[in-house]
C-alpha cells in the first residue's frame, strides 16, 4: 500500500472525538508514544493534543475517563490502514503553554483499573482443571473493565489439573502471572483485551515490513531476534508475526519471520517522526525463539 497523509484520532468514552472523519486541513495536532509488549504490566501511552477548548480540558479525566487512539495513513485515492494503537484508562493530565500553544498531555495505562483493583479469594479442590482456575480469575478481572480475546494455552495445559488443592488469593494479576510462570504462557492486555499465548507461540496474522512497505534503516540482528523500525502500521501488534525481508538479513541466513515481543508506535500527525520501533523474536518450525539456555 502507498502511504501518504497521517490521519490521528483520539476518542474519549465521554463523547469528545479530536479529528473525526477523513483528512482535515485544520485538524489538531496530537502527538502520541506508545509502548506495548507481551509482558503483564500495563500498556502504556503519553498522547499530547494541541490547543483544546477550556471546556473539553476541563472534561478530560473526569467525565472523559477512557482513551481510543488511531493512527495511520489515509491515501488520496481512498482505502487506508488508520486503525487503534492504544486502548486504556486516564491516569493523569497536565496542561502546560508552549510559546503560542495550550497543550493537554495525557497519561494512560491500557488495562490498567483491572491489573490494579481486580482480587479473587477462592480455594480449589485436587483435580481441578487449570483452566477453570483462569476463568474464575478472568470474570473478576472482567468485572474492571478488561474483556476476553484470543487463548491460545500450551498444548499440554488444555485439560490439565492441580495435583493437589490450590488457592488464589490477592490480586488477579498476581495470580496470572504466577499460572503463567508454572504452565508457559504470557499473558497480557492489548487495549483492554485480556490474551493469552505460550511462550513459545503466536496468534492472528503477518505483517510484511521490507523497504518498499516502509522499513526504516537496516534491521539488527540480536540474540534470538531483530530490531527493526518502520513506518507506522497499525496492524503490528504484540504476538502477532512479522516478516522482515532485508538484505541484511539475507546475508546472515535469517528467514524473517518474527514474533513481535515490542511495539513502539512514536510521532505527530504534524511533522517529524510517524513511525513504530519493533524488538522481535525469531519463529522457526512455527516455534519462537525464546533465547532460553538449550
Amino acid at each position: 500500500m502507498r502511504q501518504y497523509l497521517r490521519k490521528v484520532r483520539a476518542s474519549f468514552n465521554g463523547g469528545l472525538v479530536v479529528n473525526p472523519g477523513g483528512i482535515n486541513l485544520h485538524e489538531m495536532r496530537i502527538a502520541f508514544d506508545v509502548t506495548r509488549d507481551i509482558s503483564s504490566s500495563a500498556n502504556s501511552a503519553t498522547i499530547t493534543i494541541y490547543n483544546l477548548s477550556e471546556s473539553h480540558r476541563n472534561s478530560i479525566g473526569k467525565v472523559f475517563d477512557n482513551i481510543t487512539l488511531e493512527a495511520g495513513y489515509l491515501p488520496p485515492e481512498g482505502g487506508g490502514n488508520v486503525g487503534i494503537i492504544f486502548k486504556g484508562a486516564v491516569r493523569d493530565v497536565q496542561h502546560t503553554r508552549e510559546e503560542q500553544d495550550t497543550l493537554t498531555t495525557i497519561t494512560c495505562g491500557d488495562g490498567a483499573k483491572a491489573l490494579r483493583k481486580a482480587t479473587i479469594s477462592k480455594s480449589y479442590q485436587k483435580g481441578t482443571r487449570v483452566g477453570d482456575v483462569l476463568d474464575d480469575i478472568y470474570s473478576e478481572m472482567e468485572k474492571q473493565g478488561i474483556s476476553r480475546g484470543e487463548w491460545k494455552l500450551p498444548d499440554d495445559m488444555k485439560e490439565k489439573t492441580f495435583k493437589r488443592p490450590y488457592a488464589v488469593c490477592g490480586l488477579c494479576s498476581d495470580e496470572m502471572d504466577t499460572l503463567g510462570r508454572g504452565h508457559g504462557f504470557y499473558w497480557s492486555s492489548q487495549n483492554e483485551v485480556l490474551e493469552i499465548v505460550p511462550g513459545d507461540g503466536v496468534i492472528g496474522g503477518v505483517v510484511l515490513i521490507t523497504p518498499e512497505t516502509g522499513m526504516i534503516g537496516a534491521p539488527t540482528i540480536t540474540d534470538n531476534g531483530v530490531r527493526v523500525t518502520a513506518m507506522l502500521n497499525p496492524e503490528v501488534r504484540p504476538n502477532r508475526r512479522v516478516q522482515v525481508k532485508s538484505e541484511t538479513l539475507e546475508m546472515n541466513a535469517a528467514d524473517g519471520m518474527y514474533r513481535v515481543s515490542e511495539v513502539t508506535f512514536s510521532g505527530d500527525n504534524g511533522t517529524g517522526a510517524f513511525q513504530m520501533a519493533l524488538e522481535c523474536e525469531a519463529v522457526k518450525g512455527g516455534k519462537v525463539d525464546q533465547g532460553l539456555p538449550k
